[in-house]
């Protein structure tokens, strides 16, 4: 009897090494995986170790890491080095594979009294908008509709707002984006982005209370 307590006890302190050494084992698959690299929009003040700035944004970034079954995870600076990779090209992968989580996106448009595009929405039951809107093809999704460049708003994981970048009303939507930022454990910005050929720029913000 007195064996098998210590057998118990034994594999008890054994443990928290065993559970390291499976999170290590399947941070390694993330990381070998090229079809799970991913890059996403995130807030500054989150601190993720591996980001790229977005030009004129404050409190934004570019983080990188991994999709995993639990979500985004974002990837550490041991990580990066040990791929043997630059930050540009883990990036330019990553929004390749993106296009997967765009695609079963479904926008929904909402007009005006004219019957005019107010703005399409972007919402999933996972968190993958804040990536899919960095997909290489995002901008083809709006061109018969919003037109050749888009404003975007994404307050979290979950959800963006897509406006038309001409006679755009998007400040009037402020009630709109603040309530997104705050309906989710992942709140990502109140920062407004414009998405053309040329790339993606931050062009405003909306004024939290």
């Amino acid at each position: 009897m007195q064996s098998l307590y210590r057998a118990i006890a034994k594999s008890k302190s054994l443990m928290p090494a065993l559970l390291l050494a499976l999170t290590l084992f399947s941070q390694a698959g993330e990381t070998a995986n090229e079809n799970l690299w991913r890059v996403w929009l995130e807030p500054k003040s989150a601190h993720a170790p591996v980001t790229l700035p977005i030009a004129g944004a404050e409190r934004t970034v570019l983080c990188a890491g991994f999709s995993t079954e639990e979500g985004l995870r974002a990837m550490t600076r041991e990580e990066l080095a040990g791929m043997g990779i630059g930050m540009e090209k883990f990036a330019s992968r990553a929004r390749e594979n993106a296009q997967g989580e765009l695609a079963v996106l479904k926008p929904r448009y909402v007009r005006n009294r004219k019957k005019v595009i107010e703005y399409a929405e972007l919402r999933s039951g996972k968190p993958v908008v804040a990536d899919a809107v960095l997909a290489p093809k995002f901008l083809a999704l709006w061109k018969d509709t919003l037109g050749e460049k888009v404003l975007v708003v994404v307050p979290n994981r979950f959800t963006a707002f897509v406006f038309p970048a001409l006679a755009s009303n998007y400040e009037d939507y402020a009630p709109m984006v603040l309530e997104a930022l705050r309906a989710t454990a992942w709140p990502v910005s109140v920062e407004v982005f414009e998405i053309s050929s040329e790339g993606v720029r931050c062009v405003g913000r909306y004024a939290e209370p």
